[in-house]
């Protein structure tokens, strides 16, 4: 799952930057707590499992697999999305406070404007707020654009505000970035993106309630590196929910190659991260490998391990598929009575 990392420098890192352009001396734009709450915020997309770092001294006490990767997965989203929001928002509020080169409708218009670190690029933005609702929309495209006909859509999305509820969100188009590979720093030279991501967020900040989707159209990361290639693909949605008491639960779906496994070759697998969790933090997770309609090079075909968790994450029962059972003998562990969840809290 390289991708994730690179996510946050590619895209939203290098478009800020290119927005400073429009905002002379906008500074660290991933810095600070992400405004005021008048626009987009960090705490809309941020996300966390029940206590991932545990106050208490493990002893001889373990953290699942699976609970691992979910923990690291989350850390990675939390980097560029939040990392992305803060940014967006204050490219957004630094705008609002400029007058605009023309207007548009109800819509502000800011640019095109040459890069300043020279490239060949320009950048435009557009921001519209009507009956409450913050929308904006971020453009790059060739640095003698003269108006949005010559540019590309990059980044837009919106935010709706009432009363403790806030919804909205924003898409980003990696079309866009292949069309001006510039924008890429260098330590993302070696991948190729495609497709679109949209991210959406409903939340109650009276509560714990909140709802978070990413949702993949088409999305695809190819990495070209110097000794092996790896992809990575998905049309599912990434998705996090926690009810207003705090429970909550995780799904993530996505093809890639999984030869750093070493159960598996070149094909490209199903990968499925699951997780749900009690208010106080005890829960059940479950990963999965699986071959797409009986196509892959799984070494014993599907791999599935599934781990409960008490409440501040060790591990409480693990268990690996039958057929993989003899690979790591020693690998199942505990009681499945321990578990607060049966199997049937994950969709099939």
């Amino acid at each position: 799952m390289t991708f994730k990392a690179s996510l946050r420098s590619s895209l939203f890192a290098a478009a800020a930057v290119g927005l400073c352009t429009i905002n002379s001396g906008c500074g660290v734009l991933f810095g600070g707590n992400g405004g005021d709450g008048a626009f987009l915020e960090g705490d809309d997309v941020r996300i966390a499992i029940p206590s991932s770092v545990s106050d208490r001294a493990a002893g001889d006490e373990i953290r699942g697999d699976i609970y691992s990767i979910v923990d690291r997965t989350i850390t990675d989203t939390n980097g560029w999305v939040t990392g992305g929001v803060e940014g967006i928002a204050k490219i957004y509020e630094a705008l609002d406070g400029m007058h605009e080169t023309s207007m548009d409708g109800s819509w502000r218009v800011y640019g095109p404007y040459e890069d300043d670190q020279g490239r060949d690029l320009a950048w435009l933005a557009r921001l519209d707020e009507v009956d409450g609702s913050k929308k904006f929309e971020f453009y790059v495209g060739p640095r003698d654009a003269s108006g949005i006909d010559d540019l590309q859509k990059l980044i837009d999305g919106e935010l709706n505000i009432d009363g403790d509820e806030r919804s909205g969100g924003f898409s980003l188009y990696f079309d866009t970035i292949e069309a001006y590979p510039e924008i890429k720093e260098e330590e993302d030279s070696l991948h190729t993106f495609a497709g679109s991501i949209l991210v959406s967020f409903e939340r109650d900040t009276s509560t714990e309630r909140k709802e978070i989707e990413v949702k993949f159209d088409d999305f695809q990361v190819l990495y070209n590196g110097y000794l092996d290639d790896d992809s990575f693909f998905s049309d599912e949605s990434y998705i996090y929910r926690t009810t207003d008491d705090g429970a909550g639960d995780f799904h993530l779906a996505v093809y890639g190659e999984w030869d750093d496994w070493g159960w598996s070759g070149p094909e490209v697998e199903k990968f499925v991260l699951d997780m749900a969790w009690t208010p106080k933090g005890e829960g059940r997770a479950r990963g999965q490998i699986l071959e797409i309609d009986g196509v892959g090079d799984l070494k014993h075909g599907d791999l599935v391990i599934d781990e409960c968790f008490v409440s501040d994450g060790y591990l409480s029962w693990r268990q690996i598929g039958e057929t993989y059972a003899d690979e790591v003998p020693d690998y199942n562990f505990g009681d499945e009575a321990s578990c607060v969840f049966g199997a049937e809290v994950f969709p099939e």
